[in-house]
């Protein structure tokens, strides 16, 4: 039976046959012949040449056949035989124009399957070859990662091999911009064009994101904005500001001020990386600061009024965060943090733990705690798919969420945080 493709050409036989094709060749017998010799080139491409084994052919078809190759035909038949009996005889240019012309036309969806398995073989090649002269030991591990996370899916080896100039362009000058203080943005106009190049959803800005990680030690858990910004790299220093309520703010600035005028007026206050580095800030050194992973709180002790410092990261630490945070340190404040208990939660704890907080209400117990209240409620929590990692200041975490694997959100032990705070640091 002869393939879909057959029937749409028998309708130009007559056509065919005036451009003086024998009749013998256009044989209803000889179909499915032409029609696998068509599926084999679909497969492995309009150049190769094989050989195929010979379907059961009627005698007319297989003295036809026999008549065009010269030759008593046997089970194997040779393809390079083949196209070279049909060139002869005016069918076609080549063996698959000549198929085309017998009322087989290639597969428009096979010759793309091809295209694009030829573009991916040499986006491997093209990734290979670029990281044959860089010096770092992760390289490697760096253009498998690429590999497999489909950044460079749909690219050809030309487009592979700018994307990974870009990125070597980009490494060989971080250090030097870092120091420079230049944005990412000003980096992508300045060696890419465009103030555009590293944004996210960008293949530049994956890749590129993904060499940082192996760059940063312990960037393997940071992304986007403050994966950049471990780099020394910042989108900019007024877009990013961080949250915070009623810092006991002490000096006479301008910063100061203003943050004494917002607590009066009970209205939570973002603060500018640019307004701290210009006025840094200071704080009585007995104060208590909680440091928290969800603006929700920051918003919640504005609106009850609350006597407790409150900042939010709001999610992973911006610079203008850890800028804060550091200012309040020095000046000598103590630094709780409490953050969501999840994989990603845990991790920021780890981060903020290494750096000048200490955790808070984060143990097992709180942990516990937190999942026997949703439990008595008739609240059904989301369940973590990835470990936690390590939970140096409670080890006993680690071994409870691994068992549990129930997300709790900080949102969902709101008032719980804010009155302990308020009570263990403010009540006599």
């Amino acid at each position: 039976m002869q393939e879909s493709g057959a029937g749409a050409g028998a309708t130009d036989w007559p056509a065919v046959t005036d451009r003086g094709i024998p009749e013998s060749l256009l044989t209803p017998g000889l179909g499915e012949f032409w029609a696998l010799v068509r599926r084999r080139l679909d497969r492995n491409g309009p150049r190769w040449r094989g050989t195929i084994t010979l379907p059961d052919l009627d005698r007319a078809s297989d003295l036809s056949l026999g008549s065009l190759l010269g030759r008593k035909l046997s089970r194997r038949l040779d393809l390079a035989a083949l196209e070279t009996a049909l060139v002869r005889r005016n069918v076609g240019n080549d063996l698959s124009d000549a198929i085309a012309r017998l009322g087989y036309a290639p597969s428009v969806a096979a010759a793309e399957r091809r295209a694009t398995q030829a573009r991916a073989g040499a986006a491997r090649v093209a990734l290979a070859n670029a990281i044959e002269s860089w010096e770092e030991p992760w390289a490697s591990d760096w253009a498998d990662e690429v590999q497999r996370s489909g950044i460079i899916a749909g690219l050809d080896g030309d487009g592979v091999a700018v994307l990974t100039a870009d990125v070597r362009r980009l490494l060989d000058q971080l250090e030097d911009l870092a120091d420079q203080g230049a944005s990412r943005t000003e980096i992508a106009a300045t060696l890419f064009g465009s103030a555009h190049a590293l944004d996210r959803g960008r293949k530049l800005a994956a890749v590129a994101e993904c060499a940082l990680r192996h760059c940063i030690s312990g960037g393997t858990e940071l992304e986007g904005r403050a994966l950049w910004e471990a780099a020394g790299i910042l989108a900019d220093r007024v877009s990013a500001p961080v949250l915070t309520w009623a810092l006991p703010a002490t000096g006479t600035s301008p910063l100061d001020v203003q943050i004494r005028a917002a607590t009066l007026g009970a209205l939570p206050l973002h603060i500018s990386l640019v307004a701290m580095q210009k006025y840094p800030i200071s704080l009585p050194s007995s104060s208590s600061v909680l440091v928290v992973e969800n603006p929700r709180l920051v918003e919640a002790a504005a609106e009850r009024e609350l006597p407790g410092c409150v900042v939010t990261t709001n999610g992973n630490p911006t610079t203008a965060v850890r800028t804060l945070l550091g200012q309040l340190q020095r000046s000598g404040a103590s630094l709780q943090y409490h953050g969501d208990f999840d994989a990603a939660g845990l991790a920021i704890c780890r981060r903020m733990q290494a750096g000048c907080c200490e955790p808070w209400m984060m143990s097992a117990s709180d942990y516990e705690a937190a999942v026997e209240t949703a439990t008595q409620s008739g609240v059904r929590l989301e369940r973590e798919s990835r470990d936690c990692g390590a939970t140096p200041w409670d080890p006993e975490l680690q071994e409870a969420f691994a068992h549990r694997k129930l997300i709790v959100h900080e949102e969902f032990v709101l008032d719980g945080v804010l009155d302990r705070f308020i009570s263990s640091k403010f009540t006599d």
